[in-house]
């Protein structure tokens, strides 16, 4: 079947090879399940293959069923079918019919990690918009979800939060999780992760769900939920410890920087002087003398920090971040990484350097550290593609930058165009000489 199968188009193999299909889904080999699995999921790729598989019954209840399935190969194919399936309103109201939601519920009346499975896949259905969420919330498997977050066992809780987290990023998502109570209950299982014991086990994913939130609405979050961020800036600064757990420090301080990530968050988290200038001295410092993961996830964290885009530059934010940048690295420090023949810490200092190569403070630093510029137009440097990507991107950061010519002299800038026009892997010609007698 995997060679004939590629010979028709994916609706002829759904509508010829039917029976051969239903049997492949109850097959024992889990290879033959993927194969008729993998075979619905490019049939509904097509709108008419959505309508062809959602007026099928009987096929359209063995791909959900498979989500059950002891394999998670197959569990992840039945689910992106379902999912691809909900793209579509024909296929949206046949997997949330009465017969559809039947066969759910049979699901997730199963095992523990069938139940889960339902719920990841309802979660990734309600990330489709208003209309698949709305359909999502009727199965009440959501409400259900979110009831297992607050009040189930401990490790009940840490894999329903997993599966919730993702519902934060949609603005839809956000609303449900406001409006059944569910985001003032798990900021309030945050604060408690000095003293509880259950609420420190969740407090990584804890610390996830609040990235997630204080990305999206910033100011909101830190006003909301001052003091839980305080803490979490304690955590992420290293001046607060949870049962001696250092990977909480880590899982601090990707919040925070999720929360930093736009021009809005960086004010934001501005108005926590003390609390960000100690952060900022933490990733200083480990950037440099910390042990080499921690030195890459303190670069990574900068370079998000300090990251403007084009329409983010407005003068409050850059002032923000030169007032920030006094607190942590000096750009020497970045420049020694940089040069470091580990590509992990080379690639994220070259990134950092890219962040702050498009701020007018950033190219002045540039332009006054002594070898820098040369470092940045001497494409030698670089041996690989992600390499020469990278230098390549920091050239075009300055050369795009409406205050880079006002910075940089004539010369300098002639170099960075002329660099940045032959592009990323531009080599020059080597001039080879033949000399008489010469083999």
């Amino acid at each position: 079947m995997s060679q004939l199968l590629p010979c028709v188009s994916p609706l002829e193999a759904l509508e010829r090879f039917r029976a051969e299909l239903l049997r492949g889904f109850l097959h024992p080999a889990e290879n033959v399940r993927r194969l008729v699995l993998k075979q619905a999921l490019q049939c509904v790729e097509s709108e008419a293959g959505v309508t062809c598989l959602a007026s099928d019954s009987e096929m359209l209840h063995l791909v959900l069923k498979s989500v059950g399935d002891k394999c998670l190969g197959v569990v992840k194919l039945a689910s992106s079918v379902v999912v691809k399936m909900c793209h579509q309103p024909a296929g949206l109201t046949a997997i949330f019919s009465p017969a559809g939601l039947a066969v759910i519920q049979e699901m997730v009346a199963q095992t523990d990690t069938t139940r889960f499975n339902v719920y990841e896949l309802v979660v990734e259905v309600g990330l489709l918009g208003p209309t698949a969420l709305s359909a999502a919330v009727t199965t009440g498997l959501l409400d259900r979800l979110l009831s297992e977050v607050t009040m189930g066992d401990g490790l009940t809780q840490l894999t329903a939060l997993q599966v919730l987290t993702p519902l934060a990023m949609s603005p839809g998502g956000r609303r449900l999780l406001d409006e059944k109570g569910v985001t003032a209950r798990l900021m309030y299982l945050l604060s408690l992760a000095k003293s509880d014991p259950i609420a420190r086990l969740l407090t990584h994913g804890l610390l996830e769900f609040l990235g997630n939130i204080g990305q999206a609405r910033p100011q909101q979050t830190l006003e909301e939920h001052g003091a839980v961020a305080l803490m979490v800036l304690q955590l992420a600064s290293g001046h607060l410890e949870l049962d001696g757990d250092p990977s909480l420090q880590a899982s601090a301080l990707q919040a925070v920087a999720r929360i930093g990530t736009s021009a809005e968050g960086k004010l934001a988290l501005s108005k926590c002087k003390h609390e960000m200038d100690q952060v900022l001295e933490t990733l200083g410092t480990e950037a440099v003398r910390g042990p080499t993961n921690l030195k890459v996830l303190s670069i990574e964290v900068l370079t998000q920090l300090f990251h403007l885009e084009p329409q983010e530059l407005r003068e409050e934010v850059v002032v923000v971040l030169e007032l920030w940048w006094a607190s942590t690295l000096n750009f020497s420090e970045v420049f020694k990484l940089a040069r470091l023949p580990f590509p992990d810490l080379h690639m994220a200092a070259l990134r950092l350097l890219i962040s702050l190569a498009r701020l007018p403070w950033g190219q002045r630093f540039i332009c006054g550290e002594p070898g820098l510029l040369e470092y940045i137009l001497n494409r030698t440097t670089e041996t690989d593609k992600e390499g020469m990507e990278g230098k390549w991107t920091l050239v075009e950061a300055i050369v795009k930058s409406s205050s880079a010519p006002s910075i940089f002299s004539e010369d300098h800038m002639a170099m960075l165009e002329k660099y940045f026009r032959q592009g990323p892997f531009y080599s020059e010609a080597q001039l080879e000489v033949a000399l008489e007698g010469q083999e």
